[in-house]
């Protein structure tokens, strides 16, 4: 299970398996576990891409856009 939000500083099998997501669609990123600044670039561009509010966090907006239970 997703936690409510992913950010920035986090880590773990969770920001591992929303790298995965990501790089699923198509956005550069590495899958590494760690939510960096590169995971939170490729989040804010995943964002703009289906006009959600870019913040770089992955919550109840950006979750089941993914596919991420929250």
């Amino acid at each position: 299970m997703v936690p409510q939000t992913l950010s920035r500083g986090m880590n773990g099998s969770e920001v591992e398996r929303l790298q995965k997501d990501l790089s699923a669609r198509g956005y550069e990123v590495s899958v590494n576990g760690n939510f960096d600044e590169y995971t939170e670039n490729a989040v804010k561009a995943f964002q703009k891409d289906n006009n959600i509010t870019v913040d770089g966090i992955v919550g109840a907006e950006t979750g089941p856009k993914l596919g991420a239970p929250v």
